[in-house]
């Protein structure tokens, strides 16, 4: 059983930041990703095979986490001014992410820490630096941060439940590697059901 809680760091920066239009792709139960693919490169979401998505989501996470243009057309392998363009274009789309992003940067250079939503703190004392790149990339931390940590601190709760629902229930189910935002769980062939509905709830 592998329970896939993909995107959860989007809907995690949608929730933070407090932006309508990423809350709406959610709630309306699209891909994000391909919803992205459809506003960048102008295509109809019947027409977005996986190499568009690909692109679509090193975009949502590229832009959020301080790729630039000149790194986007890097991973892209498209002109500069071309990512240049799909950063606008994001940035437009959903002007309360570029909000968030430098109200963070800003707080988190005067306090010189960031928390996740669950409280965690993670000192960035890189933000105090003297030097280009070392500032660069604290800020990127400052961001990534209350977003990668809550992700992280919301799959280690759903390991926990999820451990203790499945023992309430009697199940012999175990979970046995945890990648990222993905759980992977070993089960006899008869708890598969059972145990699947458990998992995802």
């Amino acid at each position: 059983i592998s329970a896939d809680y993909s995107q959860v760091e989007l809907r995690v920066l949608a929730h933070i930041s407090g932006e309508q239009v990423l809350k709406d792709i959610f709630e309306r139960g699209e891909d994000v990703h391909a919803a992205t693919a459809g506003e960048m490169f102008g295509v109809a979401p019947e027409d977005i095979d996986p190499g568009l998505r690909s692109k679509a989501k090193m975009i949502n996470f590229g832009i959020v986490y301080g790729l630039s243009a000149y790194g986007l057309a890097d991973r892209l392998d498209i002109p500069q001014e071309e990512a240049a363009e799909f950063i606008e274009r994001y940035q437009a789309r959903f002007p309360k992410v570029t909000e968030f992003i430098a109200r963070t940067i800003e707080e988190a250079t005067e306090t010189g820490y960031v928390t996740t939503l669950l409280g965690r703190k993670r000192r960035i004392p890189e933000l105090r630096s003297r030097k280009w790149p070392t500032r660069s990339l604290g800020e990127r931390l400052a961001v990534n941060t209350p977003i990668q940590g809550t992700s992280a601190d919301i799959i280690k709760i759903a390991m926990v439940n999820a451990r203790r629902a499945l023992a309430d229930a009697g199940l012999r189910t175990r979970l046995v590697l945890q990648i990222h935002d993905e759980l992977l769980f070993e089960a006899p062939e008869e708890e598969v059901e059972a145990a699947s509905e458990i998992v995802v709830r």
